[in-house]
Parts: structure tokens; sequence; C-alpha cells
């Protein structure tokens, strides 16, 4: 290392030597031989190559053999040709050595070939926060960086899927239909349109209650005549009316009437005394991923994060392929493979709710109320929750042939009105547990469930409001991200489709109880930790028997697959300890960038980047803090997915179980952390970026640039004036 630095700078010798002694020839007004050449000027040569200076000996000895005259001639000629020869080789062996971290740069400020910046964190609060860290603290960092799992953090608008993502037109379910002649109003009674009298005169209305047989047929009532204000005996009716002028409608009417017989008989089971008295309300989407959540549903992350104060789980990893291997782990605690055979193709498979330990079984012998609500479900040979909606949707799917609408009104619109209903007919004295998924807006279409947005955020205000969730865990989330082939195919696809979107909140009176207060707490702190579907299910029974203050205040045994998010997760978990096969294994490992040229030529842009962020955060105060530039790179480390995930194409088997690792994703982005010193004042500093390959871009958080040495008073000229500025500021007296 040392060797290449004192060759760069004999390598500067040797171009003022050479830059004198021209200019030596040039100037003196006689004619000079090459021996004279050598004793005058070429003393201070010391470079290696003599070939290169005997050749230009050589050069003179032959100008020296043309006649007087034309050999000023050749003087004037001969002198740009030498000059620009030396120059070019002095440039290229110097670019040669330019990416040695021991090479001291020497450029301009401004540096033009740097991708597109982006600047984040400059001037906020954070970053009134103290940025520097002693060494000590600086090594203890640094090693839990090495322990922790470092889940991604994606770009919203990634320059590899942005092209994915399209604004949808509003659902029209209205266009060229009639509005419902009748409906359930809020209180669960029968209600005829105004609207509709006035278009076809006096209505009258019969009802056919249905109800589930199996999985496949319907017991269907007789159809008996209804009044106005009548309240419904049942959840699920045919409805059929005839007007004055002999027109016909027909429809489907569901709500919920709630079973007063089972409220009693549950009344009768006595808590436990380390219940938590909490109501469970756990609505999920199909295929979005936490990035696509907020594309496409951000008035409703909006009202999730601040009017119910939710915790958002950035590090939360699927453990296998498509919703079954998402809500299984959730609902039993185990894989599919652990438990008992359930598919259909096999002749001793059995249904699932004959083998499966389900969490609702567990609330419903807690005196919990239960509702179960998928409109794609199959499978159960028993009705398995006290409110099943499956029932519905047997005999929708045979009246309408598309059921994003339900008649005029959007499905979506029916199923938050039927959930809600659910919270809210029950009331405070009955405990609830509502589990409702909704597959038709995503599953098949990237862009259409923002059509929800704002019915979806209404619906949450709504329920907050009437007081429904004031003794509720609220849990907002979807299953797996994106899995269509294109997006898939991507690196951030890859990684979105492993990273949905999952939050929790619970009610403010709770949070601040003797009771949740440590919970609340550890649930905040578990939001950056890696956390999978199984702890969502340790997390639920913890509900039912509620931790004593030793055991939320107890570090989570990396030993047990199911941690609660309730009690401490450790930071260092990896993905081994969490149940997840390291092709869905998202967690990301350092490695050296300065292995190889390429990797260090990019650690060197990315370094020079982040200074001129640093110089352009202290260009309002030049006329006391010099600009800083690059003046050597420590070391520099990145941020890589597994090999398995980059691999990852889909699965082998029928029942997704064996991975096709045969995929050739590459990379498009990586965080990069950086190690480097500047001048003037040798100031060492310490930053990670995240580096867009295909986009160009980098993306520079001033929160994260630290100053890991000691700087002195080189900047005593801005602490009284900006106090924060002092990590990036090097005094003029002090140069």
């Amino acid at each position: 290392m040392t060797k290449k630095f004192t060759d760069s700078v004999q390598t500067d010798e040797m171009s003022s030597s050479i830059k004198y002694g021209l200019l030596g020839v040039k100037c003196c007004n006689e004619t000079i031989n090459a021996t004279d050449y050598e004793t005058r000027y070429a003393s201070g040569f010391s470079f290696r190559n003599r070939s290169l200076y005997a050749r230009i000996i050589n050069a003179f000895n032959e100008i020296s053999r043309f006649p007087r005259h034309p050999r000023k001639l050749f003087h004037i000629l001969l002198l740009p040709v030498i000059i620009f020869i030396i120059l070019f080789i002095f440039f290229t062996y110097s670019s040669k050595h330019s990416t040695d971290i021991a090479y001291w740069i020497e450029e301009p400020i401004a540096y033009p070939s740097l991708p597109h910046i982006i600047v984040l964190g400059a001037d906020t609060a954070e970053m009134r926060k103290s940025i520097t860290r002693s060494y000590k603290e600086e090594k203890n960092f640094s090693k839990r960086l090495e322990q922790a799992c470092h889940i991604p953090k994606l770009n919203i608008n990634g320059s590899e899927v942005i092209g994915f993502f399209h604004h949808v037109d509003m659902l029209d379910c209205g266009k060229n239909k009639e509005k419902e002649w009748a409906y359930v109003d809020e209180k669960g009674l029968f209600t005829i349109s105004s609207d509709a009298i006035k278009l076809h005169g006096n209505i009258r209305c019969t009802v056919a209650y249905f109800e589930r047989l199996d999985d496949n047929k319907l017991k269907i009532d007789r159809q008996i005549p209804i009044t106005p204000s009548s309240p419904m005996s049942k959840d699920y009716a045919i409805v059929k009316c005839l007007g004055d002028d002999q027109k016909k409608w027909k429809h489907l009417l569901w709500t919920i009437v709630p079973d007063r017989k089972k409220v009693e008989d549950l009344s009768h089971i006595k808590k436990s005394s380390q219940w938590s008295g909490l109501d469970v309300y756990f609505i999920g989407f199909d295929s979005l991923s936490q990035m696509s959540f907020r594309r496409k549903l951000p008035k409703t992350v909006k009202f999730i994060e601040e009017e119910l104060d939710a915790v958002v789980l950035n590090g939360y990893n699927i453990v296998g392929d498509g919703t079954p291997q998402a809500f299984i782990p959730i609902l039993t605690g185990q894989t599919e493979e652990e438990l008992p055979l359930t598919r259909k193709r096999f002749a001793e498979a059995s249904y699932v709710d004959e083998v499966y330990p389900f969490v609702w079984k567990n609330f419903s012998k807690a005196g919990y109320i239960t509702l179960y609500a998928e409109d794609s479900a199959r499978g159960f040979k028993h009705q398995p929750t006290d409110h099943y909606v499956r029932t519905f949707f047997q005999k929708a799917e045979d009246m309408f042939s598309n059921l994003q609408c339900l008649g005029s009104v959007p499905l979506h619109k029916e199923w938050f009105r039927y959930t809600s209903e659910f919270m809210e007919r029950y009331g405070h004295n009955t405990s609830k547990f509502l589990l409702a998924f909704h597959s038709l807006l995503s599953h098949d279409d990237v862009n259409l469930v923002e059509v929800a947005d704002e019915d979806t955020m209404l619906n949450l205000k709504k329920l907050k409001e009437s007081g429904a969730l004031d003794n509720a865990l609220v849990i907002v989330m979807a299953d797996h991200g994106h899995r269509f082939a294109k997006f898939r195919a991507t690196h951030q696809g890859q990684l979105e489709e492993r990273l949905p979107f999952f939050s929790l909140s619970l009610p403010k009176k709770f949070k601040e109880s003797d009771k949740g207060r440590t919970a609340w707490k550890n649930l905040k702190a578990n939001k950056e930790r890696l956390v999978t579907p199984f702890d969502i299910h340790a997390t639920l029974l913890d509900m039912l028997h509620w931790p004593t203050e030793q055991e939320l205040n107890t570090m989570g045994d990396v030993r047990s697959r199911s941690l609660s998010l309730f009690r401490p997760i450790p930071p260092s978990r990896t993905c081994e300890e969490a149940g997840i096969e390291m092709h869905w294994c998202t967690c990301l490992n350092w490695e050296s960038a300065m292995a190889d040229g390429e990797q260090v030529n990019i650690s060197m842009m990315l370094s020079k980047a982040v200074v001129q962020t640093i110089n352009s955060h202290t260009k309002s105060q030049r006329h006391l803090c010099a600009p800083l530039k690059l003046a050597k790179l420590e070391n520099a480390k990145r941020l890589v997915p597994h090999e398995n995930l980059l691999k990852y194409k889909d699965t082998k088997d029928a029942d997704g179980f064996v991975p096709n690792l045969v995929a050739k994703t590459k990379a498009a982005f990586a965080h990069y952390q950086l190690r480097f010193v500047t001048e003037p004042g040798n100031a060492m500093y310490e930053a990670t970026v995240q580096y867009d390959i295909l986009g160009n871009t980098v993306t520079v958080d001033m929160t994260s640039i630290s100053h890991v040495n000691r700087y002195g008073d080189l900047s005593h000229c801005i602490i009284d004036i900006n106090y924060f500025l002092a990590a990036y500021c090097v005094c003029y007296d002090k140069i």
C-alpha cells in the first residue's frame, strides 16, 4: 500500500520535472543539444521508464542533424507532441491506481460522473440527535450489524417494478343498473327503498333463508312474506319482490343476526385469570406486499398508522408458497407438512377442520363468539365458526357473473358492512374473534385493489368512532406479495413476495394499563425484528393466557420457532431459528465490497456521492467551512440476499413444497456501508447508502452518516452558529 502511495508522489515529481525542463528549452533563445538538455534539466527525473527518456534524447539527436532554421521549426512542432505524450502516460498511470484504498485522491469537489443523488433526513428533528459515536460505541454497533437479520429497505418506486403499477378507474357497479329495492338497515331490519317505491309503486317481498349443509350444498327454506321493519331471522336469504307495475326484482341479503342462544352458553364459560380481555378484529387481503399495500391503499395505511397507532412489522417474512402456507402457521402454529394430510387427491386425506388445531377453537372454548370470512374458502366438513361467510358465496357464485359487484354495490363495501355488524351487534359484553380474508380484488390484479382504499379506511374509521374497536386487537394484513411470473422474476419482486403487509394495534386504554404497557413497548420494539406467521399464532394464544410481567420482560428463546410479539424477540434471530428456508429468507448478509475491482469502483463512486452530499449540506456556511473531498476509502461492504433467493423460480411439486432453484435473477440494488477519510481534516466517516443499479440513483440518508473519529476543534468556527454541522465542518483556519 505504502509503495503505491510513493509511486504516485514520484509521478507528480516526474510531471513537474518534464514541464519545467521543456519550458527551459522554449524560453532559452539558444540551440541546445541533447547532452546539454540532460545536464541542465533532466536531473530531476525519477521515473522508471528510462526507455521513454532515451527516445526523447534520440529525437533531439535526430533534430540536430537538420539545417539550423528547419531545426528551429522542428523545435516548435515537436514541443507540444512531447508534452502530450508525457501527460498521457502520467494520467494513464494515475488512473490505473485510482481505486486502491491507500491512494489519496486528487479530484475536484464536483463529480460529474456520479449517479443521481437522493438525499433523505436533511435538517430534520432526527438529525438533531448526536451524529458522532466513540470507537467503543462504533465497535459495538458494527457487531450488532453483523449479528442481526437485515431486512431490505425497499423503494416504493423501485426502478425494476414501478412499471407494473398504474391507476385504475373506480368500480361503477351502478352503471345501467337500478339500485337495490330492499336491504337490511343498521338495526338489522328489513327495509324497502323509497326510490324503488317511487318507481314501482307498492312493493311486496318474500324471503327464503338458506344455510350450509356441507361445503357444496345448501339448505334453502321456502319463500315467506316479509314486511318492512321486520327483523331478519338468519344471516343469509334470497329476496324476491314484485311491484305494482308487475316488475320483479331478485337479490341476496346478508347480515349478522346475533346467536343469542350461543351468547348465553358462552356466558357460562369462566374466563381464565390470565385472560387479556381483548377481542380480535383480523382482516386480510390477498397478494399485497408491504410496498404494494402502501402503493395501493395509502389512505388505509395512513389511518392505521396515525389514528389506530398501529405497529407495521417491517420484518414480517413468509415461510412458504401461497396463501395456505401463510395462514396455516398463523392458525395452527405448524406447517402443512407437519400436519395430517388434507389434500383432496389423496384417498386417505382428511378435512382440515377434523385434524387441524385451528386457533379459533381455542377462542371458542375460552368463551368467544367467532366469525371466519373468506370469499373463496373450501375444504371444511363442518361449519368452522359461529358465522361463516362461505355459505353466502355458495349462492352468490350462482347468481352473479361478476362478484366484484353485488347488484349496484361493490362487493368489498358489503363485505366491510357485514364484518362491522359482527363487531357492533354483539356488543361489549360478548368476546369476539373475527378473521376475514378478501381476495377478489387483489389476487389476480396488482392494481385493482386501489378501488377499495377509501372504503377500507372509512370502514375502520366507522368502527373506531362507534367504539367497536375500543377493546380489540386490530390486525390488518396480507398473506404474501404478488406472485405472477414477470413481477416475481425481478429482484425487488422476489423480496416483495416474501415481505407482505402486517400491522397490529392495541386499544389505547389497554396500552396504558399495567397489563398492557410492557406488551405495547415490546410490540413496538419488535417492529424491526425478523418475525413470521408462527409468531402471530403465539401472539394470539397469549391473548387467552396473558403472560406475567416477568415473562413480558424475558427475551424470547430462539430455540422456539413461535415467539409472541408481546414479548421481546431477539434482534440476532436468524431465518433458520425462525423456521424460514433460505429461498424464502429476505435477510441480507454483509459481504466485502473490496474483493474485486468492479465493487471497489462502485464503493469509490458512492463514497464520492456521500462527500458531495456533505458539501451540499455545508454550502450555506462555505465562508466558514472548507469543502471536503474524498481522500481515502478505508473499507466497504454491501448487503446481499442469499443466493437461493435469487435462484428461486417456482416450485417443482404440485403441493408447492419443493423449490425450483433455476432462476438467474440479478440483484438490482444493494445497501453499501462505507468507511472513508476526507480532507482537509482527516475526518473518518461511516455511511450506509442504497444504490439502485438499474435506476442509476444513490439514496443518502443524512442521519446514517457518522463521524467516527475525534474532530477536536477543527469545527470551532461553526459550533455557536450551527452545532449540528460540526461533524461536517473543517474551519479554514485549521487547514
